[in-house]
């Protein structure tokens, strides 16, 4: 691949915009921030970006996220697969989701495919520091954080009131399985046999299979987000929600799956990081009524949907270890491959033996920060 300048994103992106908005004239692009290897899941940067439309001079900033380079840490997240549903989100107009601009899949303009969207003002509810610790949320009023949060669950239960085959096809994976669960299962024992790698996993392994003997029957076929959490709500500085962000892992299945996965991070980065929530934060019952109020159906099944987040996460962990060992952080003895929040909850939840966490997994968490904290 060839090295990534200012010079060459303003004299390609600008002739990629050119073709992209013929309603354009006169583009003008001027990066603001080129950080390559800006997170765990893409490169992202900003421009900026002058233009003439038949309304007028324009501004706007605009994001650039280009497919990542390095070790995969969730198996199957697809930057196609992002764009497709932010495009055909941003068409439907009742999910909010970043202004879409398009994507190109070549990797002859900026050196690997990239997606474009407009910039995003707003906050999120950061996992580190600790949104229950830091940031905008401790400054807020008790009643102010429960419009916040209730707000970001609205707009996400709207996702189960789309039917998928009004626009959303592309996300069946019929290689997996029939649209719906069975699908959902097979990508996941898929991703289970990628990323174990032939190596013995007891207690996912375990989980993996209660979860395809235990599949309720009457499971919806919806279409999820895959990410939900308030680390991925641009919220405005009124509690409203700006946008819904990163749609890499969307996929169809039963909508109470991106229930579970919310409940289950609230409950990690409060409980389970021994932390107490903060005032005015919906309780777990409560964000169910939230759910069920705006998404019009009952929550079904979700002990089981539960074990299925808590399962995703621990495969997650699994390519976090590689990673991390991939790097040189942590040695492949280190034993948080077996070890960890992740496992230890599988454990607790299916009667299993419980892992011990000590100094392993202490230097494992302590490398899980995005390389621009580590390049700092």
């Amino acid at each position: 691949m060839d090295y990534l300048t200012p010079d060459r994103i303003t004299t390609q992106l600008q002739l990629w915009l050119a073709s992209e908005k013929p309603d354009w004239r006169d583009i003008v692009v001027r990066p603001l921030d080129v950080t390559l290897g800006a997170g765990f899941s893409a490169d992202i940067f900003f421009v900026d970006v002058d233009y003439v439309d038949p309304a007028g001079p324009q501004n706007q900033t605009l994001v650039v996220r280009r497919q990542p380079m390095d070790l995969e840490v969730v198996f199957g997240s697809s930057l196609a697969l992002q764009g497709k549903m932010m495009a055909a989100l941003y068409a439907r107009g009742d999910v909010p989701v970043p202004p879409w601009i398009g994507m190109h899949l070549d990797p002859d303009i900026l050196g690997l495919p990239f997606l474009v969207m407009g910039k995003v003002e707003g906050e999120c509810a950061k996992q580190k520091p600790n949104y229950n610790l830091d940031g905008w949320l401790v400054d807020m009023t008790p009643d102010q954080r429960r419009a916040s949060f209730t707000n970001a669950i609205a707009a996400f239960a709207t996702l189960a009131t789309i039917d998928w085959r009004d626009g959303f096809e592309f996300l069946a994976q019929p290689e997996n399985g029939a649209p719906g669960l069975d699908q959902y299962v097979g990508a996941l024992e898929a991703w289970h046999r990628a990323a174990g790698r032939g190596r013995p996993m007891p207690i996912v392994d375990a989980a993996m299979a209660y979860v395809r003997a235990n599949m309720p029957a009457d499971a919806g076929v919806n279409v999820l987000w895959g990410d939900p959490t308030p680390s991925n709500v641009m919220f405005a500085s009124d509690g409203s929600v700006n946008a819904l962000i990163d749609w890499e892992l969307a996929a169809l299945g039963p909508a109470e799956l991106d229930l579970a996965w919310w409940l289950y991070f609230d409950d990690l980065f409060g409980r389970r990081f021994g932390v107490t929530r903060l005032e005015g934060l919906p309780s777990r019952d409560e964000t169910i009524a939230i759910w069920e109020a705006a998404s019009g159906q009952k929550a079904q099944h979700l002990d089981y949907y539960d074990i299925v987040a808590a399962l995703r996460m621990a495969l997650v962990a699994v390519g976090a270890f590689d990673r991390q060992v991939g790097i040189g952080n942590i040695p492949v003895t280190n034993r948080s491959l077996q070890d960890n929040f992740m496992t230890l909850y599988l454990a607790e939840k299916l009667g299993l033996p419980i892992p011990e966490l000590g100094p392993d997994f202490a230097a494992f968490m302590q490398n899980l920060v995005p390389l621009e904290d580590k390049a700092a």
